[in-house]
């Protein structure tokens, strides 16, 4: 229902509606096969622009003209929308996609192996998607996926993860389930800190962030909160327990790689925390979530939280991942970022996907 409001908002002409749980199909004027969405809505994970009224011919051309290896398949099923682990007709739209692969491959180099490919950033990628609803119905996407404006490793459609959903369990106990959210955007974002990095996390009790932060990234982390982390967390070398209100504190004498923070509050302190540490500069990349109230989003109180960002010469969007609840999760990096970023390559090591 959110994601309906939310296009529909943005474009009170198209007409959307949903299908199956999980799953909204637009339509233009009674016309479902125009071109893609204008714009990333917030609320969803993944885009299949319908290409069918397109003449085959001029696919093929540009298919046939795209590099090696730059071609990526998803075989989807309704279920997985749900976030089902072994959803029905799963393993029959591996079959058909393994299948469409090969055939492809005879003809197109884009979807054959590039092996010299392992570059932070992909110059051209090129996504087809293949959701089949019965074992002989499926909907068909072939677009070529855009990078996002002001993050270069960021993609639209995510051509790295099957509806846009990255594993991110850790089998290890850990403080709290609320981590999954920060590693869902580390995998949006396609980076995430280095081992050499620092992070301040806002808000850090009882440390889920943290000990993820620990786990997958091996880097610093400076947690500030007015109730200590877990114990495990506060006798970690690598962690340095600041025992204070997360809205106040500032890195002393020096500019930090990221901050992350997932503190409840309204989105207005939200906003306020963002002036402060975007107006002084003092992280490159941040990855903040803002909560609303009730059950509906407060949209002029997520704009107002990005327009912040944006005044201070910072690149920021907003994404409502599968983890979160009633919020979003905003990205923010900095335009003159010169930190170290972990490979493309790498991050999907991480957050591995089921075979795609």
């Amino acid at each position: 229902e959110t994601l309906i409001e939310e296009i529909t908002r943005e474009s009170p002409a198209a007409i959307a509606s949903s299908p199956l749980p999980g799953l909204v199909r637009v339509e233009h004027d009674g016309d479902c096969s125009n071109d893609s969405l204008f714009y990333e809505p917030i609320y969803a994970l993944q885009e299949m622009p319908v290409t069918k009224d397109i003449e085959a011919e001029k696919f093929e051309e540009k298919l046939m003209q795209a590099p090696k290896g730059s071609l990526k398949i998803h075989a989807l099923v309704p279920g997985m929308c749900k976030g089902q682990k072994d959803p029905l007709l799963q393993r029959r739209s591996y079959l058909v996609a393994d299948s469409v692969l090969e055939m492809l491959k005879k003809k197109f180099p884009a979807a054959r192996k590039n092996a010299a490919s392992n570059n932070l950033e992909e110059d051209e990628v090129w996504l087809l998607q293949i959701l089949l609803f019965t074992p002989d119905i499926a909907a068909v996407s072939l677009a070529q996926s855009n990078r996002s404006a002001g993050f270069p490793f960021r993609y639209w459609p995510n051509p790295y993860y099957p509806l846009g959903l990255a594993n991110v369990d850790i089998e290890t106990k850990m403080p709290s389930s609320a981590y999954r959210k920060l590693l869902e955007a580390f995998a949006c974002w396609g980076i995430q800190p280095s081992p050499q990095g620092t992070v301040v996390d806002l808000g850090a009790s009882p440390g889920g962030w943290t000990a993820a932060l620990l786990l997958l990234c091996q880097c610093r982390v400076i947690a500030v909160d007015r109730s200590p982390l877990d114990s495990r967390l506060m006798n970690n070398l690598l962690v340095s327990f600041v025992q204070g209100d997360a809205f106040t504190y500032v890195p002393p004498n020096r500019v930090v790689d990221w901050m992350v923070s997932d503190i409840i509050a309204y989105p207005e302190r939200v906003s306020e925390l963002l002036d402060l540490w975007c107006g002084r500069g003092l992280a490159k990349n941040m990855v903040v979530t803002v909560k609303f109230q009730g059950k509906t989003p407060s949209w002029e109180a997520l704009q107002s939280a990005i327009d912040i960002a944006e005044s201070h010469g910072y690149d920021a969007c907003a994404k409502h991942f599968f983890n979160n609840k009633n919020e979003v999760t905003m990205m923010i990096c900095s335009n003159n970022n010169d930190s170290s970023a972990v490979s493309r390559s790498d991050i999907e090591s991480i957050y591995k996907v089921q075979k795609a």
